[in-house]
């Protein structure tokens, strides 16, 4: 009994350091996951804030017949920069944009930055058969949704699929064809650590 001793203290002492460097490492892990929960909130909390302030205004500015592009941009640039006035350096990474209805834009559905539908040289579907048109949109592959307006030829990239037609888009004129859809303005921020974007119904 005696002579196990020597072994057994070792061990205990080692699983123990090995418990304590455990608890050491969640609890650094969940201090961690705290504040990233506590700055997306932060983040969130003046988003919201911000959205409500820019909607009470939008709402308050009778829109011309010529759309927002003319009166309303102004007049929220204005609110955006009172509620910014001591962060200058947000307002200087937020832009706003006026998007109309294009009841025939195209929402497409692209290959990615590898050139191939679903993750490149990976059977995405399970068929037998490498980076096949079937692929394309893939779950955590990197194919890209884009939107093309009425006015812009159609992609020749291959293969794309369309998977709606109508969207809203950023473009200077107005579409002809009647609409039920009111303009909105999209506001985006891209900063250096975080970017997030809202929109403004109209």
């Amino acid at each position: 009994m005696n002579q196990a001793n020597p072994t057994a203290k070792p061990f205990l002492m080692c699983t123990i350091g090995v418990l304590i460097l455990g608890i050491a490492i969640r609890s650094a892990s969940l201090l961690q996951s705290h504040a990233i929960a506590v700055e997306s909130n932060a983040i969130g909390s003046q988003m919201e804030s911000l959205r409500n302030s820019l909607q009470n205004s939008l709402m308050n500015i009778e829109q011309p017949a010529t759309g927002l592009d003319d009166a309303g941009q102004p007049q929220i640039r204005d609110k955006l920069k009172r509620v910014y006035q001591e962060q200058p350096d947000l307002l200087s990474k937020t832009q706003l944009m006026v998007q109309h209805f294009d009841p025939s834009a195209r929402v497409r559905l692209l290959p990615g930055l590898d050139g191939q539908p679903g993750t490149a040289d990976f059977d995405d579907n399970v068929n037998g058969v490498i980076d096949d048109a079937g692929e394309l949109g893939a779950t955590f592959s990197d194919d890209l949704c884009v939107v093309e307006t009425s006015q812009e030829p159609a992609s020749q990239i291959e293969p794309s699929i369309v998977l709606q037609r109508g969207a809203y888009v950023t473009a200077e004129k107005r579409f002809t064809q009647p609409t039920r859809y009111h303009d909105r303005i999209l506001v985006l921020h891209q900063g250096q650590n975080d970017s997030w974007s809202f929109v403004l119904d109209r």
